[in-house]
């Protein structure tokens, strides 16, 4: 019987990955996360992941943005402003226990997964959960 923890990210991560790259507008990734209904985003320069872009992040400034709004004094905001740098990724054969406690540890919702240093997929607390359901009684 395998264990739980010992499962690989790669059996339970999202493997269709839809980026965006770092010169796109916040419009731009707003409209990616709608259209492809994801919640995340890695942020790409050519191959390299250069951060990673959420609805919350883009949820913030919408209400930033709608608050300021009377001022007329918001900046245009890029990606590039908004995103979360440094991102902390996962190798595709590590376990799902090593991702669930950067998650956990981070307070992160999703990490990109890499092979080496290509972005192969996503996994998400979303993620996390549906592989709970499917393996409760």
């Amino acid at each position: 019987m395998i264990r739980q923890g010992n499962i690989k990210v790669s059996e339970i991560m999202s493997k269709q990955v839809i980026n965006i790259d770092h010169m796109s507008s916040l419009k731009e990734a707003i409209d990616v996360m709608k259209d492809h209904n994801v919640r995340h985003l890695p942020v790409m320069d050519g191959k390299n992941l250069v951060g990673i872009i959420s609805k919350s992040d883009v949820d913030k400034v919408k209400f930033l943005e709608s608050y300021i709004q009377e001022s007329g004094n918001l900046p245009s905001l890029t990606i590039d402003q908004i995103m979360t740098k440094n991102v902390n990724t996962i190798q595709h054969d590590d376990t799902i226990r090593e991702a669930g406690e950067i998650l956990s540890l981070m307070s992160y919702h999703a990490l990109p997964v890499m092979h080496d240093e290509n972005v192969v997929g996503m996994v998400t607390s979303t993620d996390f959960i549906l592989h709970l359901l499917k393996h409760c009684d």
